[in-house]
């Protein structure tokens, strides 16, 4: 079986992820590997990491579902975590490796611009990749009320391709749902 667990930046998703590793054992892979990977491996690509999700998620999709083809393949069981992941080629996989795979998205339409940028200050020091705090061209504010929006339409394109979404307010209450939901 695979899982995945995607939505959008800063939604939890890594910390989830570790969090199944630890429970259940379950090997985890992160998009952002293959994002790097495709960069850095081969100009040719033309993979700009600093374009929106959507766009690079795009750009790598064929080898997205080449990874996720081979482990289904193998009978393997893995955990996919990251932001590369459009509705629409969720809802192909799913389509595709019926019964074999398991999607999740994550976001934060619903929370104001306040208490997400206060959530993101206070663990800011244990987060894998704070990448927003260090970003010359927005300032945090800006950021965050982007993400804020695109939860917004990433929830509407759930809903039109029947996907599961569960907005975040507050991650560490939230786990065992989110985990129990994507493991059900």
């Amino acid at each position: 079986m695979i899982y995945i667990l995607t939505g959008i930046a800063k939604s939890g998703k890594s910390l989830l992820a570790n969090e199944i590793l630890k429970t259940k054992q379950i090997a985890t892979f992160s998009t952002d590997y293959i994002m790097m990977m495709l960069q850095r491996g081969n100009n040719d690509l033309n993979i700009d990491i600093f374009a929106s999700d959507p766009v690079v998620a795009k750009k790598i999709e064929p080898y997205i579902h080449g990874l996720i083809e081979t482990m289904i393949e193998n009978n393997d069981t893995y955990l996919i975590e990251g932001v590369h992941f459009n509705p629409d080629f969720s809802r192909k996989l799913l389509d595709e490796f019926k019964d074999k795979i398991k999607i999740v998205y994550l976001g934060y339409k619903d929370i104001s611009l306040a208490s997400k940028i206060t959530e993101l200050l206070k663990y800011k020091d244990s987060m894998s990749n704070p990448w927003l705090f260090h970003h010359l061209e927005y300032t945090l504010e800006e950021i965050v009320l982007y993400m804020i929006k695109d939860s917004k339409r990433v929830y509407e394109e759930c809903l039109k391709q029947g996907l599961a979404y569960i907005d975040i307010t507050d991650i560490n209450t939230q786990k065992e749902h989110i985990i129990t939901h994507l493991f059900k």
